[in-house]
Order: C-alpha cells, then structure tokens, then sequence
C-alpha cells in the first residue's frame, strides 16, 4: 500500500501493513534517520516493557538503519523522502510525518511516539505492567502523558574517535545530572496550555536545561508528551505541544542518548549537516555544540552532581518525576493481586501481608520525600528570584541621580525592601534545612525498618515457594 505525506510517496518496505491491538495494549511509532548504532537497545527495551508493536518511518538514512529494524517480528519499517525540517519553523516535515504514523496506526488507541535515541519507562515499571499502567489512564478517562526527558551519559566521553559500538547502551550510559534544571508552571505558557485539562499542580510543570545547560550552555525544553490517545479530538502539535488533552496525574520519563552520537564520529558530523537544514534555530544550537566539542575532545561530564540511575523511581523520590496518590494505590492493588496469585493461600499470609505492608510504607515515603524535594526546588527557585530582586535594587540606589531629599526616601524605601527580601531569603534557607532534614529522617527510619524485614519475607517467600 502506498501513501503521500504533503505530496510525499510513503514506501512500504517490511513488515504488516495494519495493526489490530486492544484498549490495554501499545504501538510505538518513530521517526528515524541514521538511527543504525540505537535499533537494537530501542527494540528491545520496548518489546520488554511490553510493546505490542513498532512502526518505524525512514527519513532517508544512509546506514543500515532500515535492515537493522526489519531483523525483528512486529515491526513495520516505513520510508518517505519528506523534507524533515520543511517549513518556516523548520519543524513542519517531523510533526506531519509523526501525525501520518499516529493517524494510520493508532487511531481511537495509545501510541507512544518518540526519537530513536529514547528510550521510555514510568514509575513502579518494574510492579505493574504496561497495559495495567493503559487500564489506570483508561479509568481516569486521560488521554496524555506527561514526560520529562532525561540526558543520560558515560563518566567519560572521548569526541573525534570511532570506537566500537556500546553493546549495552543503557549499563554504559547510567549517570544524570538534574542540579541545573529551571521550573516553570505550563498554566502560564501560551503554547503549552492548548485547551488541555490539567488537574495536578504538580504535573504541570516545564522543565529545561540538565546537563547540557552545563556543558553546552543552552536550556533545551525537556517536557514533552509521547504517550498519547487518539480520542478523535486531541490534536498532536508537535512532541513540546498538544491540544484539548487530558493531561494524566503522574510523569514519565524518556532517557535520552544524544551524547552516544557525540561518541560515533561518523554520526555525528552526520548529524551536524542535517540539523543545519531545519532551521537557524537548530543551526545556532549545534554551532554551540561543535564550538565545545572542538575545545575538549574529550568531555569529562561526570561532575560531583551525577548520580548512577539504578531504578526508574529513583527519579520520583529526588522530585524529577511526579505522582498522585491515585497512582499509588493502583500500583499497590495491583502488586496485592500478583502476589497472592503468586502464592497459594495455604502459604503462611501473615508474611505476605507483612511484605504487602512494608511495601505500601516505602512507597508512601518515597512519594512524601519526592515532595519535599520538589518544595526544595521550589523555594530555591523562588530564593533566587529574590536574590536578582535584591541586587536589581542595589544598583539602581547607586545609579540613579536623585535629589539629595528624594535620594533620602528612596534609599529608605529600599532599604526596606531589601531588608524584607533578605528576611524571606533567610526563611526560606531555614524552611529548606528543615525540608532536607525531614528528608534525611524518611530516608534513615526507611532503611533502618523496613529493609531488614523486607529481605527476611522475601527470603522466607523464596524458601516457602521451593518447597512447594
């Protein structure tokens, strides 16, 4: 079968030309070029999470990309010769390309669109299931997701070289870095709002910058919204943007591997002329990557602020990630049923109701702790705002040329306000020491009584199902 995107032929090459899945199922849909060096950690970290399908559309690569993705079953490869940054944006080509693919194959379904170099997960993935986590946003009648974008990177990273290709992507690129991130409420943001529905404060929440603020020198937006439903009215803007959206009560996360093309030289200097041509936008953002790039072939990014990801719900607990205590009795519920499942009830159910418990407790922490690192943030952020406050009015004292009287009462006048936003600075340093000592108080009265009991359930789980 063949289609045209904007008079553009679509060339079926491998692969069904239709897919059926149900409500509590998922297809992935990519737009890919080059994406040779990612297929493989893409298609497995998708189908393990539970993916019912993948859908690539080739824009042209000049790798082995499309016989890299046609090595695996439920996969359809697709390829068009569309301009990818057509338009005056230079965005116009990706976002027609991305609503051609969640148009024609997941149509009244969820899909989950995203780059080759991300790689998707939620809270608790490794509890519920993928199409429990689809039954909880059917129940709640939404229809996207938020998720935040997350550069992940070696300790090290030599640029200009043409090593081998990493094997296990996701075990050699595991440090992140949030401690340069800006917060911003999307309620106030003319092309984020749209018309969409979101009910948790949290949630609504746009973040830039990372690690790349920190090495490159840019903010780049990080928020964006790859798990959609396609209700007939939610309209796919682009991957920052949707419209008349019921935005869900928790966040996701895409880890990014961009660094891992900074590695392959070959790819990357690839990259650097294709982005060229979507726009002088992009083509500033790559001047400034080339710029360092050329400076320190080799970039230690590993910094006192990384940290070693080591599950997904790390991210809840240090307040990168968000969700609603909704969400967390689903996924207690949830594990309540696997584990009784699991174990017959001739089995000894006060253990399992011990593990049950401590389980609940850890979570009810660990989401009380990803909220008092959120107010952290917060407070931080609000902390510096009055610190720009404070020196905006000391330079405007020593600056402007009143008359000795009114240079009298306006140094009054500030005088008091700096003294009152010095005030609030103080309280809010107080408020956040308070905030981090709670913190460190969950965090020590969590390890010290309901680890040990933990290992012991689970070993006597462990022995009871031997036996049997």
């Amino acid at each position: 079968m063949t289609e045209r995107i904007a008079g553009f032929e679509v060339e079926h090459l491998y692969g069904p030309e239709e897919i059926r899945y149900r409500d509590d199922e998922l297809a992935v849909v990519c737009l890919v070029r080059d994406g040779e060096p990612w297929v493989r950690a893409f298609a497995e970290h998708y189908f393990d999470l539970g993916a019912r399908h993948l859908v690539f559309l080739d824009n042209g690569s000049s790798d082995d990309t499309v016989s890299a993705a046609s090595e695996y079953d439920n996969v359809t490869v697709l390829r068009t010769k569309l301009p990818f940054g057509a338009g005056v944006e230079g965005t116009e080509g990706q976002n027609l390309m991305r609503r051609y693919l969640i148009e024609r194959f997941c149509g009244n379904r969820w899909s989950l669109c995203v780059d080759i170099d991300e790689l998707f997960d939620y809270p608790y993935s490794h509890v519920i299931g993928l199409d429990s986590l689809l039954r909880y946003l059917n129940s709640k009648s939404y229809t996207a997701v938020t998720a935040q974008m997350l550069d992940m990177y070696p300790e090290k990273l030599s640029v200009g070289s043409t090593p081998e290709l990493v094997t296990e992507l996701k075990d050699e690129y595991r440090f992140y870095d949030i401690s340069k991130i800006e917060r911003s409420s999307t309620r106030n943001d003319k092309y984020a709002v749209r018309n969409n529905i979101i009910e948790s404060e949290d949630v609504a929440v746009g973040i830039r910058g990372g690690i790349r603020d920190n090495v490159f020198g840019y903010k780049p937006l990080l928020t964006k919204y790859p798990l959609l439903f396609s209700d007939g009215t939610l309209e796919h803007l682009g991957v920052h943007a949707i419209r008349n959206a019921r935005v869900s009560d928790l966040t996701c996360v895409l880890f990014h591997y961009k660094f891992y093309a900074f590695a392959l030289e070959d790819y990357w200097y690839r990259a650097i002329e294709f982005k060229r041509g979507r726009g002088p936008f992009m083509e500033r953002r790559y001047e400034k990557y080339v710029e360092v790039l050329e400076k320190k072939p080799v970039l230690r990014l590993w910094r006192d602020s990384s940290r070693e990801i080591a599950s997904v719900n790390d991210l809840l607990e240090n307040g990168f990630l968000v969700a609603s205590e909704d969400y967390i009795d689903w996924v207690n519920v949830e594990e309540e049923k696997s584990v009784r499942q699991a174990y017959p009830q001739s089995e000894p159910q006060e253990l399992v109701a011990a593990f049950l418990e401590s389980r609940r407790r850890e979570r009810a922490k660990t989401l009380k702790v990803g909220r008092l690192e959120h107010r952290i943030l917060e407070n931080r952020r609000r902390q510096q705002t009055k610190n720009q406050k404070i020196k905006k009015l000391k330079r405007q004292r020593r600056k402007r040329g009143w008359n000795a009287q009114e240079l009298e009462q306006r140094i009054l006048d500030q005088g008091q306000k700096i003294r009152w936003l010095q005030h609030r600075r103080q309280r809010l340093r107080r408020q956040n020491k308070r905030l981090k000592q709670q913190i460190e108080n969950l965090r020590s009265s969590r390890a010290w009584r309901f680890v040990s009991i933990i290992h012991k359930i689970k070993k006597r789980l462990k022995d009871l199902h031997g036996r049997s």
